[in-house]
């Protein structure tokens, strides 16, 4: 199978990993790793200075890509999957997930949420079609930041 073998950065989302370590770490255990689809979700429940309580991102960039198994992954039955994503990045579900955790991080930074336990906490979400609007507007929000920093990159290059 040769699909990407990707990895979750709190700051910038899914990575590849031949990117992010220069060169594919999963060695032997990629055979291990989590087939993930377009759209399916996964949470890193490891802790960093940017997620306390961890991180969720849809996988929106590849078809397929293989995810290390230590993921919680998941797909939304119904909902947005791209709202779900924003709604984890406001911090909001950080109450609930503080609450599950009953030691600090381990040595290898994972906080110690179960994948039922992680399933189970208490979220409230708008209808699906309200999700749908505001996983959108954020979404262009995104692109037309990142629009305006390559402008501004590209300009200041243009004056270097």
């Amino acid at each position: 199978m040769d699909l990407p073998t990707l990895t979750i950065s709190a700051a910038n989302g899914w990575m590849n990993q031949e990117d992010r370590f220069s060169g594919n770490i999963a060695g032997k255990e990629q055979e291990n790793y989590t087939l993930l689809h377009k759209g399916e979700l996964s949470y890193n429940h490891g802790n960093s200075k940017l997620a306390k309580y961890g991180t969720v991102f849809s996988l929106q960039s590849y078809k397929e890509a293989l995810v290390p198994r230590v993921y919680h992954s998941f797909k939304v039955e119904e909902g947005s999957p791209d709202f779900l994503e924003y709604y984890f990045a406001t911090k909001l579900p950080d109450r609930e997930l503080g609450k599950l955790i009953s030691s600090g991080a381990r040595m290898d930074g994972l906080l110690n949420i179960g994948y039922n336990e992680f399933m189970g906490i208490q979220m409230l979400f708008p209808s699906v079609e309200e999700q749908k609007q505001i996983s959108n507007y954020f979404r262009n929000l995104d692109h037309l930041i990142t629009l305006h920093q390559r402008q501004h990159k590209l300009h200041l290059n243009m004056l270097l």
